[in-house]
C-alpha cells in the first residue's frame, strides 16, 4: 500500500513538472514574425514601365546612397561607443555628454536630408506617370516578414525588416 501511494505521488509530481515544462515551451518566442517590412530595401522595385536606362541610373544612385548611409551609421556607432564610455566614467562630464548628443542629432539630421535628396534624385529620373506611382508609395509600409522582431517562431505579429510589400524603414540607426 505504501509503495503504491509513493508511486502514485511520483507519477503526479512527474506529470506536474511535465505540464509546467510544456507551458513554458508553448510561449511565443522572439522569431520571424509577419509585420510591416520593406521590400528588399528597394522602394523602386514595382515602378511601372522603368526603362533599362532608368533602372541603371537608379541603381547607381542607390549604391552611392548606401555608401553615404554606411558612413552615417559608422559615425553614429562611434558616437554611441563614446557616449557609453562617458556615461560609465567615474566622473561624469555632462557638458561633454550634451555636446555628444548634439553631434549625434546633427548626424541623424544629415542622414535624413541625404535620404530625401536621394528620393528626389530618383524621382527626377521618372516620367509623370511613374512619379504618381512613386509618390503614392512614399513612406508606405506593407505586410512584410519581420526578421526576429515578431512574436512567435514563425507566425507572429511584429514589425520587421524582412521582405514584404511595403517600403521605407522606420528605425533611424
Amino acid at each position: 500500500m505504501k509503495n503504491t501511494k509513493m508511486k502514485t505521488n511520483l507519477v503526479l509530481v512527474a506529470a506536474l513538472l511535465l505540464s509546467i515544462n510544456l507551458g513554458v515551451m508553448a510561449q511565443q518566442g522572439n522569431g520571424r514574425g509577419y509585420g510591416p517590412g520593406w521590400q528588399n530595401g528597394n522602394f523602386c522595385e514595382n515602378i511601372p514601365d522603368l526603362t533599362e536606362d532608368q533602372e541603371s541610373q537608379i541603381q547607381t544612385l542607390r549604391t552611392a546612397h548606401w555608401k553615404d548611409n554606411q558612413n552615417f551609421r559608422n559615425e553614429l556607432g562611434e558616437k554611441r561607443a563614446k557616449m557609453q564610455t562617458l556615461q560609465t566614467a567615474d566622473n561624469v562630464n555632462m557638458d561633454e555628454i550634451n555636446n555628444l548628443i548634439e553631434e549625434m542629432g546633427t548626424i541623424r539630421t544629415n542622414k535624413q536630408k541625404s535620404a530625401v535628396a536621394h528620393r528626389m534624385d530618383v524621382r527626377n529620373l521618372l516620367t509623370d506617370d511613374q512619379k504618381v506611382y512613386f509618390d503614392s508609395r512614399a513612406g508606405k509600409r506593407g505586410a512584410g516578414m519581420g526578421n526576429r522582431c515578431g512574436f512567435g517562431q514563425g507566425r507572429g505579429n511584429g514589425q520587421g525588416w524582412g521582405r514584404g510589400s511595403g517600403s521605407g524603414r522606420r528605425w533611424n540607426y
